[in-house]
């Protein structure tokens, strides 16, 4: 099969990509941000900024001295001894993250989320062939909210194969606990090249704002050498301006202010472009995640992530849909591939649905079965003189069957036609034959054959212990 081709769709021309860094850069060096931390904007006081009017002006130098070092290739590594190479040429996926409301599988109801989905969504997603990296794609309600992302981090922790990513953190109370449970898992892993095992996503407010709280996230990874994930996420109309242009130009400029910051605390620890722009429904401010501009303005941010050799991560495996219908897989078909035909290094949404509130053991199945449709078409044809097949069709002609011929065969096994897993491969005949199920029932099937046959990979004896401790310590402080 032929390998995927790169960057098959360009939203933007280098023209426009130019325009839109030097805009970026003109709101750091002329406008600024907006911080919180006192002592951090003495640090940069010192290395050449500037604080007027109660902001922090970041010049291009800081910016390109940032960039210059952060790694635009980043190696993952699982609890499986899998290696996951991003900003690699092949796009990675991971979930959405933090969804309040989940599908029940047995009764089709939304209904709040409980830590026991998470467990299970987490086994399933063990046994996803496309999906890479697993996160939290759920938010329990019963947990404190006080340790809830810690928890959840915990439990990715423990019962994830995979890489894991997506998982955001709100509170620098928790990211300290968060260092100390990564550390620990670190310790449980054969790893000699010091891979990370994730990536931990935090968000800086819009427009333009860097609390102190998030920058006490930033310090608690950062400095421990844990890879971040800059969810910057504006509202186009609300938090940004309300052109997509405009919108790019502020996300962007914040995404630029976050590598100075991660550079000063740790200038080795890579950073992931994690753009989260989206449009709302002007009526009522709502955020909306299925429209076409969601697929739109990710392929755009791809484009800005490779100018600066950062790892991309884009939004695009969503819909506005609140069930599994027609919109939502037109919606998330539409989002997903956009990006992927950007070159995306990584690509999230798997699982989500109902603009980011709802989530299914379905989807997940569903995104997954569509990814590999986009991989797919992602790789375009090959055009050899194998594949060709000249002298194919003069046997052909001589008088010799096409379904017999050796060349039909070793193309079949190589893979040259896409077969689905879920989907239905055959006529309507085949489908009652099967007993007419929909696609929401074919994935809830292969749900239900994943948990059954899933076996946990359990952390070692004193790894486990160490967590208990931790989470013990957490809930004594925060709670």
């Amino acid at each position: 099969m032929a390998e995927p081709k790169k960057h098959l769709l360009s939203y933007l021309s280098e023209e426009d990509v130019h325009h839109i860094d030097r805009a970026s850069r003109r709101v750091l060096s002329e406008v600024g941000i907006k911080m919180g931390d006192e002592s951090f904007i003495a640090r940069l006081k010192d290395r050449g900024c500037t604080h007027k009017k109660g902001r922090i002006q970041i010049p291009s130098e800081l910016v390109d001295e940032a960039l210059k070092v952060l790694p635009g290739q980043v190696t993952f590594m699982g609890r499986d001894k899998n290696l996951l190479e991003t900003g690699t040429g092949r796009t990675a996926t991971h979930t959405g993250g933090s969804i309040p409301y989940v599908n029940d599988p047995d009764t089709g109801k939304k209904r709040k989320a409980s830590l026991s989905d998470l467990e299970n969504m987490i086994r399933l997603m063990n046994h996803l062939d496309n999906l890479s990296m697993v996160g939290a794609v759920v938010q329990p309600q019963e947990l404190p909210p006080e340790i809830s992302e810690l928890i959840q981090m915990a439990t990715v922790f423990r019962l994830a194969k995979k890489p894991s990513s997506g998982q955001a953190v709100s509170t620098a109370a928790q990211a300290r606990y968060v260092a100390e449970l990564y550390q620990a898992l670190m310790g449980s892993v054969d790893n000699p090249n010091h891979y990370p095992l994730t990536n931990i996503g935090i968000s800086p407010e819009s427009p333009l704002y860097y609390p102190k709280e998030v920058t006490g996230i930033m310090e608690a990874l950062i400095s421990r050498g844990i890879p971040t994930l800059a969810l910057v996420a504006p509202i186009l109309g609300f938090t940004a301006p309300m052109t997509i242009a405009g919108g790019l130009t502020q996300m962007n400029a914040s995404l630029l202010a976050y590598c100075v910051l991660s550079h000063d605390i740790n200038p080795s620890v890579p950073v992931f472009y994690g753009a989260r722009l989206c449009p709302a429904n002007m009526s009522n401010g709502h955020s909306i995640w299925g429209v076409p501009e969601i697929g739109i303005m990710g392929a755009c941010s791809v484009q800005l992530a490779r100018h600066y050799n950062l790892p991309s991560d884009v939004y695009g495996y969503m819909s506005t849909s609140c069930v599994h219908d027609m919109q939502l897989g037109a919606e998330t078909a539409v989002n997903g591939l956009l990006p992927f035909l950007s070159g995306a290094d990584i690509i999230s949404g798997f699982g989500s649905f109902g603009s980011g509130f709802i989530s299914s053991f379905e989807d997940l199945v569903f995104d997954d079965e569509l990814f590999a449709m986009h991989r797919r078409i992602s790789q375009g044809i090959k055009v050899d003189p194998d594949h060709l097949a000249v002298e194919v069709i003069a046997e052909a002609m001589d008088g010799k069957e096409y379904f017999l011929s050796p060349h039909t065969v070793k193309h079949l096994r190589t893979g040259e036609l896409f077969r689905p897993r879920v989907g239905l491969y055959g006529l309507p005949k085949k489908w009652e034959e099967e007993g007419g199920l929909d696609m929401a029932a074919k994935c809830r099937k292969r749900v239900t054959e994943v948990l059954d046959q899933n076996e946990d990979l359990p952390l070692p004896e004193d790894v486990s212990k160490e967590f208990e401790k931790i989470l013990d310590c957490a809930k004594k402080e925060l709670c």
